[in-house]
């Protein structure tokens, strides 16, 4: 693994040892060097993204609270982006997490976990990838990797990359990346096919309700995070769960019945990383013909009704 990163710059780091994870009795400071040692792999998915912060200052088991706008004086080395909101009408100065120094910051702040957007401060319209969030609920982790690999299934179909990782919790989520060339609308759309496709396939374990209490507990096919400002945990954060699970890049060829995704934790991830590397390290340098893509779908999702017709 590549060396580890060290600030450039000097800022107060308080109260690390208040304990954040309780049953592992891990503090604000084992986070903080936790977010210190993954930087140099971390920092190109945050790179020139807004950030949503999810602030937990009193531990895992206490109250967070979600934090967009820094009305206040951030330190130097901090770079805030202005954009205004559609809903308030008021400017919001997002967070923008350039280098070691504002990943520490933000876990002095509280923040466990890292979420970014997934569009660029110079294209903000135009995400880097789009992304399915499959959901179990209370399903099985059979079931879950029934469903990510029907997904894997149409995606061959009709595009040539995708990359998934575990959630950090319970899920999984899928990327297909996108160069930035494509607006949310079209997105949207090619999301919207894909996940429609893979409901009709598996219908008796999968739901594409927004609403928790109409999916009569099955897994939720989310592709409703392709819009401007929604986030999720980044590649290699870590999540504010009782084992300190960490959300970790995989190989397709491990979406298999036996992953266990608490196996990825703060305490494992460096010796994976030592075996395999940056699995996600060419995302950036794959890029998915959408148009392409769309069309391939829409003859698919022409069968579904065709035969539904019949």
């Amino acid at each position: 693994m590549k060396k580890t990163l060290k600030p450039k710059a000097e800022f107060e780091l308080t109260n690390l040892n208040k304990i954040y994870f309780p049953k592992l009795k891990l503090t604000k400071g084992n986070v903080i060097d936790y977010y210190s040692k993954i930087a140099k792999i971390m920092l190109p998915y945050l790179k020139d993204r807004p950030e949503s912060l999810n602030r937990h200052p009193e531990g895992i088991r206490k109250p967070s609270f979600y934090q967009k706008n820094f009305s206040y004086k951030t330190p130097s080395f901090v770079q805030l982006y202005k954009r205004r909101s559609e809903s308030t009408q008021e400017d919001i100065n997002y967070l923008v997490c350039q280098n070691l120094e504002t990943l520490l910051y933000m876990a002095n702040l509280g923040c466990i976990e890292i979420n970014p957007w997934s569009s660029q401060t110079k294209s903000p319209d135009r995400p880097d990838w789009m992304v399915i969030d499959l959901d179990p609920g209370n399903n099985t982790l059979e079931e879950l990797i029934t469903v990510a690999k029907e997904v894997k299934s149409v995606l061959d179909m009709a595009c040539e990359h995708s990359f998934v990782k575990t959630s950090g919790k319970t899920g999984l989520h899928i990327f297909i990346p996108l160069g930035a060339r494509y607006g949310f609308e079209e997105i949207r759309k090619f999301s919207e096919l894909l996940v429609n496709i893979v409901h009709d396939r598996l219908p008796e374990i999968t739901s594409i309700e927004r609403k928790p209490i109409k999916r009569k507990n099955k897994i939720y096919l989310d592709f409703l995070q392709n819009s401007l400002g929604q986030t999720l945990a980044a590649p290699y954060s870590l999540r504010p769960t009782e084992e300190a699970t960490v959300s970790t890049p995989l190989k397709w060829s491990e979406v298999k019945n036996g992953l266990d995704p608490k196996k990825f934790t703060i305490f494992s991830i460096f010796e994976r990383l030592k075996k395999t590397g940056d699995l996600w390290r060419d995302i950036f340098k794959k890029r998915v013909d959408l148009n392409k893509s769309i069309k391939c779908l829409e003859k698919e999702f022409a069968k579904i009704n065709k035969n539904a017709n019949k």
